[in-house]
């Protein structure tokens, strides 16, 4: 917040895609009313479980809000999608027990079945790790021919990884069954030993 107050006249957009999966304590929501050139970002693709509608919203002061209302085109929500987003935040109770049931659950048995394997990953504050296999184009390749999606994606040095994204422990376990099918045996130790993580 030291940029927002010592630059008031420069707009700082915070996104915060991913909030419902933080501390409560790290978002800068409260934060609007004192600092009117912050902008925060929300998406229904996560939490909420709705991607396809492509929609989210902004949190800022009333004038800011009113200055996007007047230059956004007539036609760029779609009707379908607000009746959905609005169904859905009258189920925050659902979406707080799935969050639980991702972060409580599912993260910590993926992330226990990685290590049993010596899997190495880049922990994270989110519903997603980025782990690294042997071959992981092979890999993902043969995951999805069983009906599981991981996005391939490069860390800052350059090494390929898979970013799985974690959803409800049934679906965890079947990733698991996957990966024990496809992963050679480990003994605990890293199967990738060249991709150590630096601490």
């Amino acid at each position: 917040m030291k940029i927002a107050h010592e630059c008031p006249k420069v707009a700082i957009l915070v996104d915060e895609c991913y909030y419902a999966y933080m501390d409560p304590s790290s978002t800068v929501k409260d934060e609007v009313a004192n600092l009117p050139n912050i902008f925060v970002c929300r998406t229904f693709s996560k939490t909420w479980g709705i991607p396809a509608l492509r929609m989210g919203f902004i949190i800022s002061a009333k004038d800011n809000v009113s200055a996007l209302s007047a230059v956004r085109g007539p036609y760029d929500v779609n009707q379908l999608g607000v009746v959905a987003c609005q169904a859905a935040m009258q189920h925050n109770d659902y979406v707080q027990d799935y969050v639980t049931e991702v972060m409580d659950r599912a993260k910590p048995r993926l992330e226990e079945f990685l290590k049993s394997k010596g899997i190495e990953f880049w922990p994270s504050w989110t519903n997603f790790i980025l782990c690294y296999f042997p071959d992981p184009m092979a890999l993902e390749a043969s995951l999805r021919s069983r009906g599981i999606l991981v996005r391939p994606k490069k860390d800052e040095n350059g090494i390929l990884g898979l970013r799985i994204s974690i959803g409800t422990l049934q679906q965890i376990e079947t990733l698991c069954t996957a990966l024990d099918d496809l992963l050679p045996a480990s003994n605990g130790e890293p199967i990738a030993k060249k991709l150590r993580l630096s601490p």
